[in-house]
Order: structure tokens, then C-alpha cells, then sequence
């Protein structure tokens, strides 16, 4: 989504002052010309429409923007201005009776986070004064640890966190296992595969984009995703509130008020879908993190976004936001979200390492629910780095991520509850961290607990609703063989023995495995068999349930490599590596070229391969075939891989120009010569038709078109072409063959000259189209538009000997020659040659030789041309006009 495209540089200049300057309580701003309504399910949004040009009398007076939420059927629309105030129209949309609530399109942006200096750990987990602060003023977190790290319910729901920011560093490495994907989209394909009414979202959801591109850096967001649940006990880095919580990245809520309400509901859609099929789709999200909103924003104002929060709450999820970072009664000037009256907003305030709320940070007696430490709080940083965060939004989700550890706990009572009734769970687990606040003087009678976060007193009161007997958790396998596996796991203080059970999968004869105790070694099993392990608890005479069931598969068994891949390639070689397999006595590898029937075949006892003596520019498939001791399986599937000598277009590797915004406008037709393409809006503003080519020959024109396509209104759109003509992988400035001049909202055209000392072969045509000005040939990241690339094949001219008509015009002697040949040019000549170039017979560029404007006699030197057969060519204005053939003799 794009906000009043037209004046955007001014909107986005509006949006900065505001953020840095608006100091004083004052009128929140919203868009112009823009409202948010939501409504019934008794009229459609375009009778609706219809019905209001009638009412204020004038044609197209409400335009529909976009569909802002599915579940909760609300629209931004556009108005026209007829004399009315904004807040008579407002008025006046509300009373009508289709409509549930109405309200304007306010500007929100991002918490700002302060930096005060490094700390080297993690004090807010466990504080031992290292910082500088006050020892034990923590959160109690590592005697929670003792009974759940996060991950799983009880019943082995994947349990979801939403983080919605401005997007995340997907590359971290405290960060990457951790974040979540839609395994029911199939991604790219351009279809709502699991139904939940967002098209593609396999990563998550980008609102502006309409897409899932939220892999881009996160400078805010990853912090906030690193304290909710940066990977825990993986050797490296820092750890957050959960070990193995999954991540759900939603990008979008800090531009404008209707991207927040998109923003909700792609959570709330993921919760509702899971809920309704028992699991089979959608994701089990029990909270969502904002640590955005709208300084002094009023609830009363904003009446479709607090009300979201019920919706959310009823479906399972709670939200936890970040309040405003200044010393304001939230109460008296007002905040969004956190002043929303909704059971289901939980409103953080920020804390320091003294265990004090910081200064610059909200409060309110009636809106804001409890303290967390933020300030300088140690967590993952964008670009895999490590760094202190700060502020609310450093708080906040220490609360969301508690909300996902608690649903962790050994206590199948509240997953059965959640369940059932999802809005009573949430209730439970925030009851749970209300009454398990640690109580602080600086927070009292400034906020509803007067508390600070405790993580642990939070998860004994939440397990008091499970039993005295909690059964064992955390079950997990490590150093598994072929005849044994170490199983690990964790029980409460009140269990005093557990016993295991195991069973070979589906025999249905369970084996005791007697008392036993963390970490314990199973021993004497078979190789290549799949085990169930299951625990259970006795507390003074009284017994647990079973734990969850966990499946392990003993190594040994004949199955093929399953990190089967292509290492490297070149021009006539490929190089394969494959993971080592307990069972193999050696491996077979067998290549043929594909579309042939027959293999040539290999065998190794290395896991590593390397072909040699292959054809260029081939296309070719691999296959492998594990040996066993009298048990061979069947070879894999197919690797398919072309060797290099393609040409440059093919072969090189060209600068990534995705990251561009093609929602409203992209290149819709290419015509080049005989490429003639159709096309739609491509990913993430970029589509690779490398796989269309036509040939264009030296020194020859061609006419071009270039075609935009809008989704709504039509924009200025800027085209420029680039050909690597030298082939060396970029596009140098001498490389635009083509360039608008200017902007059009329409197809633009014209033509290209290929210069007679382009490289012949194959190589790269990008065509870039960007919003009101010239596109980059690299670099259109967050820029409004799109680009396509396609091969073009330099040839040599149609035919030189028939280049030009001006044989008598000029002559050459001796010919054949040996040591030097003499070129004359008659003053008569109808163009006046600029340049002349020897060329070999294929057409290769050997000498060039400009002329002055009066040249009439040449004398060139030859002797150190190889004999064979040679073109003269005398070119002018760039172009070739004349040709002569030449023969030199060997001595």
C-alpha cells in the first residue's frame, strides 16, 4: 500500500517531523482523504458505495482502496471533499446502520529505542550486578528454565509467537531455526493454498507489499524477536524468554493505521484457521508484540483498532504493546495501542537494571497492566550482530515471549482448555503473569498490577490450575547410533521417580525400561528401526500422566545420502558432495545428459565426486545409489545442472535487483526485436526471463516498446534498457541502450544500436521501469516498480559483404597484400567515413583507425595480420556503410 502516491516525498517528510517533534498533546494526524470502515455482513462494500453517492450526491465520492482485513471485513477507502468537515463525515458514516464502526487513517510509527551504551550479558535474565544495576533484579527466568525452555505444548502444538515490525534479519544465526514458515503455502505459485485469504504468504505477510517479503534486515524488529526467542543452548550468542518458540514475522504496522489492522489479522486468520481444522492449517499463535503506535493517540478515536483486540482474544491470542517512551499518564494524554480498554492488550511499561521504571516511559493506573526490563536490555542485533535494546519496545516482549513459555508448561489442563475454549486461556495464562508480578515501589499506583514481570512466579501459579504431579517434558534424544540414543528431559521438584517405556513403532509391545533418570542411554536396539519413548512421573504415591511420545530412528539403515548437491560447476566439470551413511560399503554415481537413455556410471568410497571432460553449456543429471552389505536401494532422484560456456548471460552473475514495490505498477510488455513478452507483476519486483532471447547483429537498429501496467490509477513510469555488450557482468553508464528520457503513464518506445565492436555471444538485457524518475540498473530496493531480464545473442552483421552500396567509391591496393595495403577514399563519397576497422572473417574487431574529415589515403600496416581472409569496413555516425573483403598473404 502506498500513501498518496503523488506527494509521497511530502507525506514521508510530514511522517518524520512528527515522529521527532511532536512533544505536545495535540490532534493525533491521519491520512487525508482516507477512512477505515468496518462492516456487516448484510451489504457488500460496492452497494455500500453506490448508496452514498446517492446520499452526498455526487458520483465515485467513496473509492475503495483495499480489502484492509478479511475476518473483520474492514476497508480503507478514499473520500472526496464536499464542504463537510472530517469529523461531520465521520460522523455521518457511523450512524448509517450497515456500518459496525468508522474511523480515520492515522499515521503510526515505531517506539523510538534509546542507546545508551554495551553491556556484555544478558542482566535481565539473571542479574549479578554485571551491568552495574542491582543484583536480583532480574525476572526470575532461570528457575523457570528448570521446567520448560518453550517450543511445544504439552500436547506437541508448535507454539507461535507474531513479531509485528518492520521485518527481520533472517539471515542471524541466533535467529534463522527459530522463525516460522506457512508449510501450507506452497510459496510463489500465486495461490491461496491453505485458504486463510492471503496469496504466497510462505515467510509471513508484508502489508505494503501484499506479499511475503519480510526477510529484509529488521533493524527494530529483530531485537524484539531475539528477546522473544532468540535460539537458546545452541552454542553461540545470546538467548531469548523462549529457546525454540517459532517466530511469525508480520512486517507493517508503523505507517499507517489501516496497516495495522492488516497487520492483526493475518495472526488472527493463522489462530481462527487453526482452530477450526484442529490443527491440520493455520498456526497456534498465543501472542502478538507491537512496539509501535501513535503518541497521545485516543482509543475513542481509533475505535476498529482497540476493538481488534477482543477479536484476537476470543480466538486464543493475546497482544502484548509498548507503551509511549516519555514520562506521561497514558491515563490523562492517551496511547495507542496501549491505552485500548481491551482485555486481551496487555500494556508494558519499561524498566531499568536498578529494578526502577525508567523516566521516559508512559504510565496510567487504568491502562497500563506492569513493568518488564527494556532499557539496555542484551539481545540479537540486525546484520548477526549483538548489541543492547532499549526502551518499551525492549519490555514488551519479554511479556510476549512469556505468554509462549507458559503455554509450554507441563499442564495438558490448559492446552485441552485452549482447545475448547480459547478465550478462557488466554485469560488463564494473563491472570497467571498478572498475579505472579514481582511488587515494585516504583510502579505502584502507576499501573494496574503495581508489579514487574516475574517469569517464574508466573508459570507456579499458572501449573497450581495442573496438579500437585506434573508429568515429566521436554523430552529430546541426542547421540543417537545404530544401536542406542541418549534421551534427556526435565522434571518438576514434587516428581520423585520416573519410568520409561519404549516400544518398536506400531508393535504395540511396550518395554519397561524401569526407574530411570535425566539424561539416560537406551541401549541394545536394532539398527534402522523407529522407537516411541514415552515417561512417566510418581509423586508421594500418586502418578502423572504419560509424557508426549517421542519418536526416534536408529542409524544403519540402507537409505541414500540426504544432503545430495551440486558443490560446484564449471565450463567442463561438476563437483558433488553428499553426507556420509553409516550402511554404505561405497556409493555409485552415474551422469548422463539429459534427454539421452544412457548412464555413465562411477563408484567411490569418499562422499565426493567429481566429473570431468563434460560438454559445455549442457544440461545434465545426476543421480546416486547407496551399496550395502547385500542391500542396494534404488538410485535417487534427478540433480539437474548445466555446465558454464553459455555465454555471459547465462554464466554471470548479475547484481540482485529484487526488493523493488511492483503492487501497483509493473512492466507488463517487452518488445525487442522478436521479443514480444507478456507479463504480470513478478516477485518481489523482479521477474528472470533469461529463458526468451532474440538476435541482434553488430551494427544494426531495432525498434523497442516498453509497456506499464497499473492496478489502479496509472503512474509516471521511467524505462531504461541496459546490454552488457563486453559480457564482464555489469551495466556500465556506455551500456544503456535504451533510456525514456522521462516519464510516461503509457507505452514508451523507440530504438536501439548495437555498436559494431559488441561482443558476439550471448549476454544480459535488463529493461527497469521505476516510479517518477530513472530506475538504477542495480538498486531499486524499496523503489516503486519492477525489472525483467532476457538474453540477447550479438551476432555478426546479416551479411558484411553487403553492407553498404559504395563499392566504387573507394578501393584498396595490393590486394592481396602482404606488409602494408593503402586505402582510398574518393572525395565524392556520399558519407563522410569516421572510422575504419579491420575485421576477421567471423567477424571479430582486429583494428580500428578513426579518420579525419578530409582523409582521403591510408596506408595501414598488415604484417602482423595472419594470413587468411579479412573485412574493411568503413563506418559512419556509428554505423557501418561500406565494406570491402581483403586477403593476406603468408610470407
Amino acid at each position: 500500500m502506498k500513501i498518496l502516491k503523488q506527494t509521497i516525498g511530502k507525506t514521508l517528510s510530514l511522517i518524520t517531523c512528527l515522529m521527532i517533534g511532536f512533544s505536545s498533546i495535540g490532534q493525533v494526524p491521519y491520512v487525508p482523504g482516507e477512512v477505515l470502515v468496518q462492516l456487516d455482513n448484510d451489504i457488500s462494500i460496492e452497494k455500500w458505495m453506490e448508496q452514498q453517492d446517492a446520499f452526498f450526491g455526487q458520483d465515485n465520492f467513496f473509492l475503495l482502496k483495499e480489502k484492509v482485513s478479511q475476518p473483520m471485513n474492514i476497508y480503507l477507502l478514499t473520500f472526496q471533499n464536499n464542504g463537510l468537515t472530517n469529523d461531520q463525515l465521520l460522523f455521518r458514516i457511523r450512524d448509517q446502520r450497515h456500518i459496525i464502526n468508522a474511523q480515520f487513517n492515522h499515521y503510526v510509527s515505531l517506539r523510538e529505542v534509546p542507546n545508551d551504551g554495551q553491556y556484555n550479558d544478558q542482566w535481565q535474565y539473571n542479574n549479578t550486578g554485571q551491568s552495574g544495576g542491582t543484583p536480583g533484579a532480574d525476572i526470575d527466568i532461570e528457575e523457570a528454565w528448570d521446567i520448560t525452555t518453550g517450543g511445544l505444548t504439552s500436547e506437541g502444538d508448535t507454539i507461535v509467537v507474531c513479531i509485528i515490525d518492520d521485518g527481520i534479519d533472517n539471515d542471524h544465526e541466533d535467529i534463522i531455526g527459530n522463525l516460522w514458515v506457512n508449510h501450507n503455502e506452497i510459496p510463489n505459485n500465486g495461490l491461496d493454498d491453505d485458504d486463510n485469504g492471503f496469496i504466497d504468504d510462505y515467510r509471513g505477510w508484508e502489508t505494503a507489499g501484499n506479499n511475503d517479503n519480510v526477510y529484509d534486515g529488521g533493524g527494530h524488529g529483530t531485537p524484539v524477536a531475539g528477546c522473544v526467542g532468540a535460539q537458546g543452548d545452541n552454542g553461540v550468542g545470546v538467548t531469548g524468554v523462549n529457546w525454540d518458540v517459532e517466530l511469525m514475522i508480520v512486517q507493517g504496522g508503523s505507517g499507517v493505521e489501516s496497516e495495522v489492522l492488516e497487520a492483526y489479522s493475518y495472526p488472527l486468520s493463522m489462530r481462527q484457521l487453526y482452530n477450526e481444522t484442529n490443527g491440520d492449517r493455520g498456526a497456534f499463535v498465543v501472542s502478538t508484540n507491537a512496539s509501535w503506535g501513535i503518541d497521545f493517540g485516543q482509543p475513542s478515536d481509533a475505535p476498529l483498532w482497540c476493538a481488534f483486540y477482543d477479536t484476537l482474544g476470543v480466538h486464543g491470542i493475546l497482544n502484548c504493546g509498548a507503551t509511549i517512551n516519555g514520562n506521561q499518564n497514558v491515563d490523562v494524554v492517551g496511547d495507542l495501542p496501549t491505552a485500548c480498554p481491551s482485555d486481551y492488550m496487555i500494556s508494558v511499561t519499561n524498566m531499568n537494571h536498578n529494578d526502577v521504571k525508567v523516566t521516559g516511559a508512559g504510565y496510567g493506573l487504568e491502562t497500563i497492566d506492569l513493568g518488564a526490563f527494556g532499557a539496555n536490555t542484551w539481545t540479537v542485533a540486525a546484520n548477526n550482530g549483538y548489541g543492547p535494546f532499549g526502551g518499551t519496545s525492549g519490555a514488551t516482549p519479554h511479556v510476549a515471549g512469556t505468554i509462549a513459555l507458559l503455554y509450554s508448561a507441563p499442564c495438558p489442563e490448559l492446552i485441552e482448555l485452549a482447545k475448547q475454549n480459547p478465550e478462557a486461556a488466554a485469560e488463564l495464562v494473563k491472570e497467571a503473569i498478572f498475579q505472579g508480578v514481582d511488587p515494585n515501589t516504583s510502579l505502584d499506583g502507576i499501573t494496574t498490577t503495581g508489579g514487574r514481570l516475574n517469569v517464574k512466579n508466573a508459570l507456579d501459579i499458572l501449573l497450581l490450575s495442573c496438579g500437585d504431579c506434573v508429568q515429566p517434558y521436554g523430552l529430546e534424544f541426542t547421540n543417537v547410533s545404530d544401536i542406542e540414543a541418549t534421551i534427556e528431559w526435565v522434571q518438576a521438584d514434587s516428581v520423585d521417580t520416573v519410568e520409561l517405556e519404549y516400544q518398536i513403532q506400531g508393535s504395540g509391545m511396550w518395554m519397561d525400561g524401569g526407574a530411570v533418570s535425566s539424561p539416560y542411554t537406551l541401549s541394545n536396539l536394532e539398527a534402522c528401526t523407529v522407537y516411541d519413548v514415552r515417561l512417566i512421573g510418581y509423586c508421594d504415591g500418586d502418578s502423572t500422566e504419560y509424557s508426549q511420545t517421542v519418536t526416534i530412528e536408529t542409524d544403519g539403515c540402507c537409505e541414500n545420502p540426504e544432503e545430495f548437491s551440486l558443490n560446484s560447476n564449471g565450463n567442463e566439470e561438476a563437483f558433488f558432495q553428499w553426507n556420509s551413511v553409516l550402511a554404505a560399503l561405497s556409493y555409485n554415481i552415474r551422469i548422463r545428459e539429459t534427454g539421452t537413455i544412457d548412464w555413465t556410471e562411477f563408484n567411490t568410497n569418499n562422499t565426493e565426486y567429481t566429473f570431468d571432460n563434460l560438454d559445455e553449456c549442457t544440461e545434465y543429471e545426476v543421480q546416486i545409489q547407496l551399496q550395502c552389505d547385500g542391500n542396494n536401494v534404488d538410485y535417487s532422484q534427478s540433480l539437474i545442472f548445466t555446465t558454464l560456456g553459455c555465454g555471459a548471460c547465462l554464466d554471470m552473475m548479475y547484481c540482485d535487483i529484487s526488493g523493488a514495490d511492483n503492487s501497483e505498477e509493473w512492466i507488463s510488455e517487452v518488445n525487442v526485436n522478436d521479443i514480444s513478452n507478456s507479463s504480470g507483476a513478478g516477485n518481489d519486483g523482479y521477474e528472470d526471463f533469461s529463458g526468451i532471447s532474440t538476435d541482434l547483429a553488430q551494427g544494426s537498429e531495432y525498434n523497442v516498446s516498453f509497456t506499464p501496467s497499473f492496478s489502479g490509477q496509472a503512474y509516471p513510469e521511467y524505462f531504461i534498457a541496459w546490454i552488457d555488450y563486453n559480457h564482464n557482468g555489469t551495466f556500465e553508464s556506455t551500456e544503456i541502450a535504451f533510456d525514456a528520457g522521462g516519464t510516461s503513464a503509457t507505452t514508451v518506445s523507440g530504438t536501439i544500436s548495437i555498436p559494431v565492436d559488441a561482443e558476439l555471444g550471448i549476454t544480459r538485457l535488463r529493461v527497469a521501469m521505476a516510479y517518477n524518475g530513472a530506475p538504477s540498473d542495480c538498486d531499486l530496493n524499496a523503489q516503486f516498480g519492477e525489472v525483467e531480464d532476457y538474453c540477447v545473442n550479438i551476432t555478426l552483421p546479416v551479411s558484411i559483404d553487403d553492407i553498404g552500396n559504395f563499392d566504387a567509391q573507394w578501393s584498396i591496393a595490393p590486394n592481396p597484400a602482404k606488409d602494408f595495403v593503402q586505402v582510398i577514399i574518393e572525395p565524392n563519397f556520399a558519407q563522410t567515413p569516421q572510422s575504419l576497422d579491420i575485421l576477421s572473417y567471423t567477424g571479430q574487431t582486429i583494428k580500428s583507425i578513426a579518420l579525419t574529415q578530409n582523409e582521403n589515403l591510408l596506408s595501414i600496416n598488415t604484417s602482423d595480420l595472419s594470413a587468411g581472409l579479412y573485412y574493411l569496413v568503413l563506418s559512419a555516425n556509428g554505423n557501418r556503410i561500406a565494406s570491402k573483403r581483403m586477403t593476406i598473404l603468408s610470407e
